[in-house]
């Protein structure tokens, strides 16, 4: 049976998740969790709700799936071993390349690599296994036929249920830009469920384009139960409780075949964005966007009726609400209220009342908050159950013999039975005590017993001896875990030139452009020119390209972007021999490059954030790499000569999907189109092609800083005049002659 994994954001969320079945529990710590908005758990009360999983068969795995500065990488490494000594079954990391460090400083620990890290190809399996992991999180974008794949590679978890993110994980830099609030940081403020305009006729209506439906992929188990799945991811570790145990049950009652239809309706009223998608597993899923609505949709369950002059509007329905009750309106589909109700309202045969708001007949109506099953959620109780036979004869201490899943053992109190000298103790009152587990998970059977006619306890002695014997047996019943130390010492050596002067700086210069026949590249010079096809297909623009840059730079590498399947690569192995190596964004290129014998240059979305990246970096002989430019100046300053983000068009999305519903037959396939937000700032949003059509979101600015010596320029959306500027002024100069720019995070870095 596969692993039905479940989130848990906060206390409420962890019981809910394990009363309800789940095999496996998710959470993260107050550091390093990509979901650091939620409640989250601390390493001094971690081992508590660690040990009460186990003991109810429940794995718990801990995040660390963010990405780590430099000064914190001592606090990583301190959380990651406080977490296993706590008793984690297995750590999720981001950071690839850290983690790797980590299985090296301590072989003992289990990890699994996030989907953060973008895994939807065979090679970033590869590297995954190489580099320690146990398991890979897939990309939510990950194929069905590359999931086959993948899983005869490593073990393999998926997402089946939950929030989708617009952007290709990892790669998402829209909440960096826009305030400092990296979503690699676990601080993604989202904006890409505001609401936008795209300049192509039928689009140019502000809506939520940019927002998916949730995923929900509960007809699709046996197909990936075929391809060799191992586990089954739900999303939401901000959402209720309520949710996590709506979500636990459908997918439990699925694979067991008890399934029925109120489990989806409980589902879809716990939290449903967009009446759920079934995402990228053949494809892009039609129901893939959602523009209607930002949030939670909730179940129809009726429609407005009449408007009644007493100011309350009558719904036809056959459900029968309860106090508390949330319902959401919708027009056409359109939100244009919520609301909730009360006793007051009252409810009759045929449909109930609800407080009066801008609703007219015929508005349909949603459920958005079932009280009676968020209670009901909260009531579960998953119970190990022991059988007590007990003794109690006068003058002899008391005798109580438990057989449980460790088998039996016998305890006595401290203190002596007596001989009563008014009222007796009876069997009812000793059950009566021993029926109380307090918030142990036991269920109590009684078995044989033996009770004097006379006898007497204390109340509280009897209490007592109680609370000994469930306390010990709930430590027989939590699993032993062997410590492991904490050490200052990294396991990598900083493998960095310190204290280089700027003179001493040699000037390198990288160009990233789809377009190298301009006319400002006449006359100019660079390292390496790295051509971003325009159609990774089309062997005749690529010849076109070479031609073009044969004086241009000393190297021409191919760009690839993270998000590259296994059926994308095919085109990509056409193109290998015309290229001297890659710039990729994805970490799974690492692999891809070793196999094919092609140098690597480590791209801006591999992430680069601290020395362990680095040191893996150059183990692997990469010698040419970007630091992330999510990092300041400042912390920037200790890699020493390195490549930095320089200048240019700053790549915020990559996109997994087409913003235009994939609708092949009427598309336009412009190059590029404009995406605005409610304030007016624009987003050039770039469509390119492989597999299938892909896109992607650049800043509304373009990034201006001074050279550093070893610089990277995105040129692929400036014109003539603006490249010719970057090349030859400084960075003063620059902001001069560019209007729209920002320095984005060189003075701040983000949180």
């Amino acid at each position: 049976m596969c692993e039905v994994l479940a989130p848990a954001g906060n206390e409420q969320s962890f019981y809910a998740a394990v009363h309800s079945g789940a095999d496996a529990v998710y959470l993260g710590l107050t550091d390093f969790s990509a979901r650091r908005s939620a409640k989250n758990f601390s390493l001094e009360n971690l081992k508590s709700y660690l040990d009460y999983a186990h003991i109810l068969g429940v794995k718990v795995y801990v995040a660390l799936n963010t990405l780590v500065k430099n000064e914190e990488l001592g606090r990583f490494f301190s959380c990651a071993v406080g977490a296993w000594n706590a008793g984690a079954d297995a750590l999720i990391i981001q950071d690839i390349f850290l983690g790797a460090a980590l299985k090296k400083k301590y072989s003992e620990i289990i990890l699994h690599l996030s989907t953060q890290a973008g895994v939807c190809n065979e090679y970033g399996a590869k590297l995954a296994k190489r580099y320690g992991f146990e398991r890979v999180i897939l990309a939510r974008e990950t194929p069905l036929e590359s999931i086959r794949k993948i899983t005869s590679i490593i073990e393999t978890e998926v997402f089946v249920q939950g929030a989708m993110c617009t952007c290709f994980s990892g790669q998402c830099r829209f909440s960096a830009v826009a305030g400092g609030n990296s979503g690699n940081r676990g601080l993604c403020k989202q904006p890409c469920r505001k609401k936008y305009k795209i300049d192509r006729y039928g689009y140019e209506e502000l809506s939520y384009k940019l927002s998916l439906s949730d995923l929900c992929l509960g007809q699709d188990l046996q197909k990936l139960i075929a391809a060799g799945v191992s586990s089954f991811k739900i999303e939401g570790r901000m959402r209720s409780a309520a949710y996590v145990g709506a979500a636990v049950s459908y997918y439990k009652n699925l694979l067991s075949e008890k399934s029925c239809g109120s489990d989806f309706s409980e589902l879809k009223r716990s939290y449903n964005r967009g009446n759920y998608t079934r995402g990228y597993l053949y494809g892009q899923d039609k129901t893939l966007i959602f523009d209607k609505i930002q949030g939670h949709t909730g179940e129809q369950i009726g429609e407005v009726a009449s408007v009644c002059k007493d100011g309350k509007v009558f719904i036809r329905s056959k459900y029968v609400p309860c106090e508390g009750d949330g319902f959401k309106i919708l027009r056409k589909g359109v939100e244009v209220g919520g609301t909730t109700w009360s006793a007051n309202c009252k409810s009759e045969k045929g449909g109930f009342y609800l407080p009066r708001g801008k609703f007219q007949v015929g508005d349909t109506v949603c459920l958005t908050l079932d009280t009676a099953f968020a209670d009901k959620v909260s009531k579960r109780r998953k119970k190990i159950k022991l059988l007590l036979d007990y003794t109690l004869k006068e003058g002899e201490k008391a005798e109580v013999r438990v057989h449980g899943p460790f088998g039996e053992r016998v305890f006595f109190s401290e203190f002596v039975v007596e001989n009563a000298n008014s009222c007796a103790f009876s069997e009812k009152d000793i059950e009566s005590c021993f029926c109380k587990t307090d918030t142990k998970p036991f269920e109590i059977v009684f078995g044989k017993h033996i009770v004097g006619e006379n006898i007497f306890v204390v109340r509280s002695a009897l209490n007592a001896f109680r609370r000994d014997v469930f306390d010990e047996i709930y430590k027989m019943l939590v699993p032993r875990r062997e410590q492991i130390s904490d050490t200052e010492e990294m396991p990598f050596s900083i493998p960095f030139e310190k204290g280089i002067s700027r003179s001493e700086k040699q000037n390198k210069i990288v160009v990233i452009d789809d377009d190298f026949s301009k006319s400002c590249y006449k006359g100019q010079r660079f390292s390496i020119a790295v051509y971003a096809p325009h159609d990774y297909r089309n062997a005749e623009s690529v010849k076109k390209f070479l031609a073009d840059s044969k004086d241009l730079a000393d190297k021409k590498y191919l760009y690839l972007p993270a998000y590259v399947t296994d059926e994308d690569l095919k085109a990509v192995n056409n193109l290998l021999d015309l290229f001297d190596g890659i710039y990729a964004d994805g970490v799974f290129a690492l692999e891809y490059c070793r196999e094919k014998g092609k140098p690597l240059f480590g791209g801006l979305g591999m992430n680069v954030f601290n020395y362990a990246d680095v040191a893996a970096l150059k183990e692997e002989g990469v010698n040419d790499y970007a630091v992330s430019w999510e990092l300041s100046a400042r912390e920037n300053e200790p890699f020493g000569q390195v490549y930095r983000f320089s200048g240019g068009s700053m790549k915020i999305m990559e996109l997994g999907h087409c913003p235009f519903g994939r609708n092949c037959k009427t598309c336009d396939k412009r190059k590029s189109y404009s995406l605005t937000d409610e304030g007016g700032r624009v987003f050039p949003l770039f469509r390119y092609e492989n597999s299938v059509c892909r896109f992607e979101v650049f800043n509304s600015a373009l990034l201006v800083t001074e050279k550093t010596g070893q610089d990277l320029f995105d040129f692929r959306l400036l014109t003539d005049d603006q490249i010719i500027a970057y090349l030859t002024k400084s960075g003063k100069e620059l902001k001069q002659s560019i209007s729209n720019y920002t320095s984005g995070l060189t003075q701040t870095g983000v949180r």
